[in-house]
């Protein structure tokens, strides 16, 4: 700009400041249109250099700065139009589309080259935890392990190996520089078959190291048993561990372990055995039980041999002192080949040397350890399905002594106490009395003193007690009740109400229910559900009140009918005023000397024992007689008779007990009862038929299993759960031998 440029040229274009307490109105205008627009053009911006008038194409134009409001003069621009996803989606729909799916390469080819790969950009921490391992950069390779560690433990259903090439080698390669802490050597990891691979670091990663096991003896192990660490021995171990944790997390889900074992599986069985035969230290056993882990889910889509470094390698794992790696070993050892689509033999378990056999054998002991003995039985089971294997047990063990007994007595482990009961005679109990017992004077004494609804509430419980399986009508009870309380001298009878009444029985009684029920027809009954009469009153404390039964000598005879509270008042009111005996000093005692006439005789509730004879003088004889009929003395701590009905008929009920073993959902019998039960049908199959020696001339089968019959017949009874294994076990036992 010129220096002559007057001054208020310096503002042109811009706003003029507001006047003072002047509120500013901003201008909402949009700021691309342009002030030629009318207001019923088409929202499209022209591009025609003719729409615009000519003063606009002069850059000197200058403007009053003065007068201008920023309202009715915008600074003018030259527009154009772009294609955006706004106003031309149908240009960017393909690209969208596009951007969301990735290509979909061929994962199975472990050399497929990775510019061919696309992630979607959401996973984009997946390739860089991808890329950043095969790196190598230190900082990279702790960026990658560490999101690894994160994807492979909180996505591992969807983290997959065959989505990634070369993923599991780079991951074992990195794990196996454990070798460098241990024995400061590096692994080296050869491809090309035609290379010669005979130094001791070298691997075949095609098709595994025979060797290896050699090779590794010719390294000496360095690693100090101390815990002292450098920085970079802690550092190289912990990114040892987690490449090997990240491994084991992926091999759980099927597809990834079938994957590295088809498709890398020279490098993994070098890999495991590296990891398995690491020092025996406490801060490498992380990596081994890892390792052991990786094995398990492995192992099922692998072949092997009796030669095989792998299976070698697990087989040593049994005398470890560390019972994590005992089990995992074990279930390694028991899964080889066992996915296959076409299985084989497992030739290496038929050559098991003698002493693995003793140490499983031993194994099956150990009752309190239920993963070994399960994993020790899968081993039998398999051992034994051969009747090679068979004979090498019968050099190995003493059968009918040691191994035999040892099988059936794990017949009955975990087995779970059960009983089966079938009734034979259903119990029957007297009915319900049919009326409500009467109230003696000297309760209905002790009722009227209290008050209402006191009164009601004992007068219930005194009668009635609670039946879930009786019933009584509203009209009896309320009947009973009003017949023995209700005085005619006061206005109501000085009772409570119909409705009170029938409310305060089902406060007294918790479990008594007023119900209606309707009957055939209009009929209509209004019961309480839940109680029922008593045979006779009971007291306050809850003993029933005793009723003397003694009849008087009257045509018709007449029952005397007193009742009392306690067995000792009755038996004073028979002996006193009934038998006209005379009390002496002690309590309960009486004159019973000769009587001068025959003047005593029985008259307890129709007793016709004395009455043949006649009335008789002996006091004594007749006194015992009547005592006997008489309630024994109660002592003073005696707990109140329980008010259930007499039972009129027991309950026969037959009893069956049963040591079932566990099962499955659909009724299929597991666990180590059941794989005994199959380890001693394949010996009771596989035995030879020749004669057993320094057994009578038995064969081997009936030497074996002989004097075990009876325990297997008596599980087979009590264990319902094995009864189809052990009867076919019993019947193999049975069955003559073929000479």
């Amino acid at each position: 700009m010129s220096g002559n440029t007057p001054r208020t040229s310096l503002r042109q274009g811009l706003r003029q400041a507001p006047k003072a307490n002047q509120p500013f109105i901003p201008d909402t205008a949009p700021a691309r249109r342009s002030h030629l627009h009318h207001a019923n053009a088409s929202p499209q911006p022209s591009t025609s250099p003719q729409l615009h008038p000519p003063h606009l194409a002069q850059p000197n134009a200058h403007y009053p700065v003065d007068g201008w409001d920023g309202r009715e003069h915008k600074v003018p621009m030259s527009t154009r139009e772009v294609a955006t996803p706004g106003n031309r989606p149908g240009l960017f729909l393909g690209a969208y589309e596009r951007s969301k799916v990735a290509k979909q390469p061929d994962f199975y080819d472990p050399y497929f080259p990775l510019r061919y790969l696309e992630v979607p950009k959401s996973d984009h921490i997946y390739k860089r935890a991808h890329y950043g391992l095969q790196s190598g950069i230190p900082d990279e390779v702790d960026f990658a392990l560490y999101h690894l560690v994160q994807i492979s433990n909180q996505r591992w259903d969807k983290f997959k190996f065959e989505g990634f090439p070369l993923l599991a080698e780079t991951l074992m390669e990195k794990a196996m520089e454990i070798s460098i802490l241990c024995a400061g050597v590096r692994w080296e990891l050869q491809y090309d078959f035609r290379q010669p691979t005979d130094r001791p670091n070298v691997l075949n990663a095609i098709r595994s190291t025979r060797d290896i096991l050699e090779k590794m003896n010719r390294i000496p192990v360095t690693l100090p048993k101390d815990t002292l660490e450098t920085y970079e021995f802690n550092h190289l171990l912990r990114n040892v561990k987690e490449a090997t944790l990240v491994l084991r997390n992926m091999v759980l889900l099927t597809e990834n372990a079938y994957y590295v074992s088809r498709y890398a599986h020279g490098l993994l069985r070098d890999f495991l055995v590296i990891m398995i035969n690491i020092p025996n230290q406490p801060r490498l056993n992380e990596i081994k039980n890892d390792a052991l882990d990786i094995a398990e889910e492995v192992t099922k889509f692998m072949k092997t041999d009796p030669e095989d470094p792998l299976w070698i390698s697990l087989l040593q794992c049994l005398e470890s002192s560390d019972r994590a790696h005992v089990v995992r070993a074990l279930w390694a050892l028991t899964h080889f080949s066992t996915e296959l689509e076409e299985p084989e033999t497992n030739s290496a378990m038929d050559r098991t040397p003698k002493e693995k056999l003793q140490q499983l054998y031993y194994h099956t002991l150990l009752d309190l350890d239920k993963d070994i003995l399960s994993g020790a039985l899968d081993f039998w089971y398999q051992y034994t399905l051969r009747p090679e294997n068979v004979e090498t047990v019968m050099e190995v063990f003493n059968l009918p002594i040691v191994f035999v007994p040892r099988m059936v007595a794990l017949l009955s482990y975990e087995g779970h106490p059960t009983k089966k009961e079938t009734v034979l005679q259903e119990e029957k109990v007297a009915p319900p009395p049919s009326e409500i017992p009467r109230v003696p004077p000297e309760l209905l004494k002790e009722l009227m003193e209290l008050s209402e609804p006191e009164r009601s509430s004992r007068w219930l419980r005194c009668c009635f007690v609670e039946d879930p399986e009786c019933e009584i009508t509203q009209i009896a009870l309320w009947q009973a009740y009003q017949s023995r309380f209700a005085d005619p001298r006061i206005p109501g009878g000085g009772v409570l109400p119909a409705a009170e009444f029938i409310k305060n029985v089902s406060t007294t009684f918790t479990n008594a229910q007023a119900q209606v029920i309707n009957g055939p027809g209009a009929a209509t009954k209004f019961i309480i559900k839940g109680i029922r009469s008593l045979e006779t009153a009971y007291t306050f404390e809850g003993f029933p009140y005793l009723y003397c039964k003694w009849s008087e000598e009257a045509t018709p005879p007449k029952k005397c009918q007193r009742a009392f509270a306690n067995p000792t008042d009755l038996r004073s009111h028979v002996f006193t005023e009934h038998m006209n005996l005379q009390a002496t000093d002690t309590p309960g005692r009486y004159n019973l000397d000769q009587a001068e006439s025959p003047i005593h005789t029985c008259l307890w509730d129709n007793c016709t024992k004395l009455r043949s004879s006649g009335k008789s003088a002996d006091t004594a004889m007749v006194a015992g007689h009547v005592s006997s009929h008489l309630p024994e003395e109660r002592p003073a701590d005696a707990e109140p008779p329980s008010s259930k009905r007499p039972v009129l008929q027991e309950r026969i009920v037959r009893k069956w007990y049963y040591m079932d073993t566990p099962i499955t959902e659909t009724g299929e019998p597991l666990g180590v009862a059941y794989k005994a039960a199959l380890v001693l049908r394949n010996l009771a199959r596989n035995l030879p038929s020749r004669k057993a020696p320094q057994h009578d001339g038995l064969s081997w089968k009936k030497a074996a299993f002989l004097s075990h019959s009876s325990k297997i017949v008596e599980l087979w009874e009590r264990n319902r759960s094995l009864r189809k294994e052990l009867a076919e076990l019993l019947l193999v036992i049975e069955k003559e031998d073929d000479y």
